[in-house]
């Protein structure tokens, strides 16, 4: 049902039975209204009045006039009285003096004209009526010893009154009125709470009925702002002309193909919707070395698609995409989940980017540095050659002058050469081929060592060098030479960061939790480097702004290096930093991760 149909239903009821409500409200004014005992007196004071007319007749003779006058004298106090008890300032329990003094009134008249025997006894039913009307069980109880005492009234006007047993209808009348108005009572009360639950629902109705109208009101309000952000965030996603997103459900129908996705794929967004994402044929293809099996059903093969995504962290590869004739592009794809409320897949989103230019400079880039470093390699080693030999030849023995000349070059030579190693390194690590040649590694002595070959360089910067080591060795499975080169890169960076006066505190450490871990840390008193760029540090020719505005020496590939070391040992290195204050590096390597020991053949 709707909330409109909801909000119109109650007043469809209300309307249809106002007869109905017209008649609750008049039953109810007149069972717990205090002001209704006005109503009730006069419907007694006409028929009393009636009663009156009769003994004007001339056939109604005897009656004592006296009495009579008592009569309606105590009727007209007792009309009176409900004239001004009936107003909301008096206690609705005053109310029942009124049908106690009818009684009176009519017992008078009732002895006044033949007692027992009278016609007009029957008229104390409508004052005890009255009275059971009353809340409470009080006014039955004085209305019970009114009752008795209006019918002892005959005696007053003889004494024979009750003679022949008509004491029987002293006691037999008011029993019986006495049950009358505990009846009438009775069903008053019911009406009462009858009617209190009445009104209990019509105000339990007008509170939902508000209560609804404002749920109507915020669903709308909440409707119109949903569709708002679905607007504008469609205007958005189809406002990305540059990259393709696509979104599918958790099997891999495509229910959103953005304007960027049609100019990026060459494919229609009404040619694709409903469909499987593996039918793209990026989606089939991922740019990967090697053969990759393939999974013959379409589940499968999306499966395997997203197999790698994770909560938080996209998932990006490369793959190759081939639109009509076109040029093959390459398309960096980036796959993250969507999750409901309850953190339950509610589909995957796929971005992707056209990086075909990115990539062919990429390895344009490298093929030059290949090519430049393996050209400048050669005549270095021939120059470095040459310099030793001029340098050793005893029957041409150069001056000191020269001999000083010569170990500037030598320097200069032998740092361009490493300048060179490094670029052929970094070209080995991008394109896959970084072999290790893994052995045994003690990390003390290696840390020992790199900081022997920092010291010279650090007491001419004035720069001071501490270590902290374990008493016991620190293994590691790796590779000597790299693992040794990824330390002297951070001491040696320390040390270049490091002013005069500083200080470059070298620690190794281990750890068992979550597995066995060695920890090798370098904390400078340098610098530092601000941390919008630490994440970029690792990046190939970066160089933190503060190198350059010190004029730290340096082309940015030191890092670089030690990162694709650490990785490459399965390990990692993490740095904080806070300009002004230091840095700190550490290296992460598991321990002793060993490659198992052949058995000899038999």
């Amino acid at each position: 049902m709707s909330g409109a149909g909801l909000l119109q239903r109650p007043a469809a009821l209300t309307t249809g039975r106002p007869k109905q409500n017209d008649m609750v409200r008049h039953l109810h004014r007149l069972a717990s209204d205090p002001n209704s005992v006005l109503e009730r007196q006069l419907s007694i004071a006409v028929v009393f009045a009636l009663s009156l007319s009769v003994l004007a007749l001339p056939f109604s003779r005897g009656a004592s006039s006296a009495g009579v006058l008592v009569a309606a004298v105590l009727m007209a106090a007792s009309t009176a009285a409900a004239f001004v008890l009936h107003r909301p300032a008096y206690h609705w329990r005053t109310a029942a003096i009124v049908p106690l003094v009818d009684i009176l009134a009519v017992g008078f008249l009732r002895a006044a004209t033949g007692g027992p025997s009278s016609v007009f006894g029957i008229m104390l039913v409508l004052p005890v009526i009255s009275l059971g009307v009353e809340p409470g069980r009080l006014p039955l109880l004085f209305g019970g010893i009114v009752t008795v005492g209006a019918m002892m009234l005959p005696l007053a006007f003889n004494s024979a009154a009750f003679a022949g047993g008509q004491w029987i209808r002293v006691f037999f009348t008011p029993i019986m009125l006495g049950l009358t108005c505990v009846f009438v009572s009775v069903l008053t009360r019911r009406l009462r709470s009858r009617v209190r639950a009445v009104e209990q629902l019509r105000g339990d109705q007008e509170i939902l009925l508000a209560a609804a109208q404002d749920h109507a009101d915020a669903s709308a309000s909440a409707s119109a702002l949903l569709r708002e952000s679905a607007n504008q965030l469609s205007s958005i996603i189809d406002g990305v002309t540059e990259q393709a997103i696509i979104a599918t459900d958790p099997a891999g129908r495509i229910e959103m193909f953005n304007s960027g996705a049609q100019k990026m794929l060459r494919v229609a967004a009404h040619d694709v919707i409903g469909r499987s994402i593996i039918d793209l044929d990026w989606a089939r293809e991922p740019a990967q070395s090697g053969d990759q099996p393939r999974t013959p059903s379409t589940a499968g093969r999306f499966a395997a698609l997203v197999a790698g995504v994770r909560p938080g962290r996209p998932q990006l590869g490369d793959h190759t995409y081939q639109a009509n004739g076109r040029p093959p592009m390459q398309i960096q794809v980036a796959i993250t989940a969507r999750r409901d409320a309850a953190g339950d897949i509610d589909g995957f989103l796929f971005v992707g980017t056209d990086v075909t230019v990115d990539r062919e400079a990429a390895k344009m880039k490298d093929e030059f540095v290949n090519l430049i470093s393996h050209e400048l390699r050669t005549p270095l080693s021939s120059i470095l050659g040459y310099l030793e030999l001029i340098a050793d030849d005893d029957d041409n023995p150069l001056s000191d002058e020269q001999l000083k000349y010569l170990a500037t070059v030598d320097r200069n030579a032998n740092r361009l050469l490493r300048l060179v190693s490094d670029l052929l390194f970094t070209a080995q690590v991008e394109s896959g081929r970084f072999h290790l040649q893994k052995e045994s590694v003690d990390l003390q002595a290696l840390v020992v060592a790199a900081l022997e070959t920092a010291t010279p360089g650090a007491t001419a910067r004035n720069v001071a060098l501490r270590m902290s080591v374990p008493p016991e060795a620190v293994d590691v499975w790796g590779d000597p030479g790299r693992l040794g080169q990824a330390v002297d890169n951070l001491i040696s960076n320390a040390v270049k960061f490091t002013p005069a006066g500083g200080r470059v505190v070298v620690t190794l450490g281990t750890t068992d939790e979550p597995e066995p871990r060695a920890l090798i840390g370098v904390t400078d008193t340098g610098m530092g480097i601000p941390p919008d760029e630490v994440d970029r540090l690792f990046s190939r020719f970066f160089r933190a702004s503060t190198a350059t505005a010190n004029a730290v020496p340096g082309v940015g590939l030191g890092l670089t290096i030690t990162k694709a070391i650490a990785s490459a040992h399965g390990g990692e290195i993490r740095v904080a930093s806070t300009v002004g204050e230091g840095t700190i590096f550490v290296l992460d390597l598991p321990r002793m991760a060993k490659a198992p020991i052949p058995v000899p053949a038999s």
